[in-house]
């Protein structure tokens, strides 16, 4: 027997209703947090009918909760340190993981429109509807719960913050061509597919003339990151070629 969208949705919310622990009662919380602006398809509606509100909220509930984990974990590292870990937790390809992981995507209410142009896996939809879901916890189940539901999530991660994990690295990959070459490094977008409101890029980065390393990502700036970080994880590859030239 084939399921329909809407059986297929009603089975995902009833298991993130599940895992989460929400009451028949906070139900309706947990609904508007999974209602992305593009299921009215354009229809004009109250605010407090998608999930845009809970996602402004459970961004800053997000930065209280990682940033306080961290400040404790982490009691020698200076502002700015903490300010890159925390950003390197909360940033939008580590949110959409989570957001899949939970079942969140899955759960996401879309219009027919977004649905069948891929919207459901589109990471920036995915994590802010994870923000959204933090934000609905918070309002339904109070601080302790939201905190115990994020660092359920996250204190893996964070108990391992290096800095070849939060430091940018765009900004690694440059300091340590410049600390062996004259020559800097470079970034070409080598391919685009997927539709216009959802492109995936493919970079690659380049010293000189040779090609270090090559990227993905929904955005120009996400994909040099990931071209960067292609490089940085083969560099026994490149690197001794570099050194004096």
């Amino acid at each position: 027997m084939a399921f329909s969208q809407q059986d297929k949705h009603n089975k995902a919310f009833a298991q993130l209703v599940d895992k989460l622990g929400f009451q028949a009662v906070q139900e309706e919380i947990l609904l508007q947090a999974l209602t992305h602006p593009a299921y009215f398809e354009g229809i004009k509606h109250p605010a407090a009918n998608d999930n845009q509100r809970l996602e402004f909220l459970g961004d800053a509930v997000l930065d209280i909760v990682v940033g306080e984990y961290l400040y404790y974990k982490y009691p020698l590292e200076n502002e700015g340190v903490l300010s890159k870990m925390r950003a390197a937790i909360v940033c939008e390809s580590s949110l959409t993981a989570k957001s899949i992981e939970c079942g969140i995507g899955n759960a996401l209410r879309l219009g027919h429109g977004s649905e069948a142009s891929g919207d459901r896996k589109r990471g920036s939809i995915l994590a802010d509807a994870y923000e959204a879901v933090v934000g609905a916890i918070y309002i339904a189940k109070g601080y302790d719960a939201v905190k115990n539901f994020i660092i359920g999530c996250f204190a893996s991660a964070m108990d391992q913050m290096t800095e070849d994990v939060f430091e940018d690295k765009k900004s690694l990959l440059q300091e340590l061509v410049q600390g062996k070459s004259a020559l800097t490094v470079t970034y070409k977008v080598l391919e685009t597919s997927g539709p216009p409101h959802a492109p995936l890029f493919k970079t690659g980065v380049y010293w000189g003339e040779q090609l270090i390393g090559i990227g993905n990502g929904h955005s120009k700036k996400e994909a040099e990151q990931a071209s960067a970080k292609d490089a940085l994880e083969k560099k026994n590859n490149w690197f001794d070629m570099i050194k004096g030239r």
